[in-house]
Parts: C-alpha cells; structure tokens; sequence
C-alpha cells in the first residue's frame, strides 16, 4: 500500500524541508515512544504517539511531539 505524499507546514508557518537533502515533499506516520517503565508494566499503549514525516527522496525520518 502507497502512502500519501505531500508538503508540510510547520506550526509556525514555515515548510518543512529535509535537514539531509533539502526536499520538501513527506509520508506522515504516527509511531508510539516505548518508555522503559511503561513497557515494564505491559501498559505500552498507553504512550504518547510521535507525529513523524518521512522524506520521499532520502527516507529520513523527521520526529515531532505535536
């Protein structure tokens, strides 16, 4: 399955552009961050999710709490 590519405006107004290749065009993705103590107590769904685009051309992964 082919994701969605597109551009990306930051909250503060600006386009995102990759910091390794400079391209301006993204996958979105929302991946959860695993904790130590939380995966300990088998409550690793309880995490918070990180909003993370995917440069198209070099595959970089841009991470964001938003």
């Amino acid at each position: 399955m082919e994701r969605e590519s597109f551009p990306v405006t930051l909250p503060n107004g600006q386009e995102l552009s990759c910091d390794t290749c400079g391209h301006q065009i993204f996958e979105q993705h929302n991946w959860k961050l695993q904790t130590t103590g939380m995966t300990f107590m088998n409550l690793d769904w309880a995490n918070r999710d990180a909003v993370c685009f995917v440069c198209t051309a070099c595959r970089r992964i841009h991470w964001f709490h938003l």
